[in-house]
């Protein structure tokens, strides 16, 4: 065997860091597990020094921050498409929604107020009633949620008023920096799900010291509106608030020839049942709209 020398160099064949669509991956493909926590930043900014010069833009908001901390600024999209590029590498899809904002789907007028005057009491959905709904619309398109995501920091949360007859200035448009705890995450696209119910908005409010008022005001899918368009890479249903309960029509409600307590009593009680089934039923329907719109958005973009 002969030693030769060797007279032409061969370059390797190494994914080259500098190289635009290589970029692009890498910008792309932050784990959700990320988004929101302390860390997060320092490692985008490991990225960012990494990849000085990289082409593409970010999505996000900027713009000034007015009092009670909305941001008032123009949004911008990224430029993230599911294609085949260098080396015949694929953007991961479940990646490509995260740092995107993700429209609301209205489905329900999502409000309900009440208090010792209110006549009529609307039904509203728990949070358990909620997942079970969604859950089963994503099964159905081949999609899986699990129940809760952990806690995701940093996160634009609205500031309600459930004192919403007092003229507060305090509207469901305001938000705060503040922790979230998704109800469940979408395993497939890694983005965490929530579902704004009344408990939600009761939670989110802040006394603006104005008048007291007996009667409470639930605006769910103000709430949930602003959750959506301030937190880039979230899903977001709300409660429809498909119907209520007319407890005058109960009052009203006349005893017949020869009926006694227990049966007028057991009769009105089931009049009220069956509104409040009927308003469940119709809650349920129009949550499930909600559902298979995003699905249906979640296919087109994908």
């Amino acid at each position: 065997m002969k030693i030769k020398p060797v007279t032409t160099e061969l370059k390797p064949n190494y994914p080259d860091k500098y190289n635009d669509e290589v970029r692009r991956i890498l910008t792309a493909s932050k784990p959700m597990r990320w988004v929101g926590t302390p860390i997060a930043g320092v490692l985008s900014a490991a990225v960012a020094l990494g990849l000085v010069g990289c082409s593409g833009e970010q999505t996000g908001i900027h713009g000034s921050e007015l009092p009670g901390g909305k941001i008032h600024g123009e949004t911008y999209t990224p430029k993230i498409t599911q294609h085949i590029i260098a080396g015949d590498i694929p953007i991961p899809s479940h990646y490509m929604f995260q740092g995107t904002y993700i429209p609301l789907f209205e489905f329900g007028d999502g409000t309900g107020s009440i208090g010792c005057v209110a006549i009529v009491a609307p039904v509203f959905m728990t949070e358990e009633e909620a997942f079970e709904i969604i859950s089963a619309a994503f099964a159905e398109a081949g999609l899986h949620i699990n129940r809760h995501s952990g806690v995701l920091n940093n996160m634009n949360i609205p500031v309600t008023n459930t004192n919403g007859f007092g003229g507060s200035e305090v509207t469901g448009e305001t938000i705060v920096k503040g922790t979230l705890q998704p109800d469940g995450l979408l395993t497939s696209h890694e983005l965490p799900v929530e579902f704004v119910s009344n408990t939600d908005v009761s939670d989110w409010h802040r006394d603006d010291g104005g008048p007291f008022i007996s009667v409470s005001l639930y605006d769910m899918k103000q709430a949930a509106q602003t959750l959506a368009e301030n937190n880039p890479g979230i899903i977001v249903f709300y409660d429809p608030v498909g119907g209520s309960v007319n407890y005058e029509i109960a009052w009203r409600l006349e005893r017949e020839e020869g009926e006694n307590d227990e049966s007028f009593n057991t009769r009105v009680n089931e009049m009220m049942m069956e509104q409040r089934r009927n308003a469940s039923a119709e809650s349920e329907q129009l949550l499930r709209q909600q559902v298979e719109a995003f699905i249906a958005w979640l296919f087109d973009m994908g």
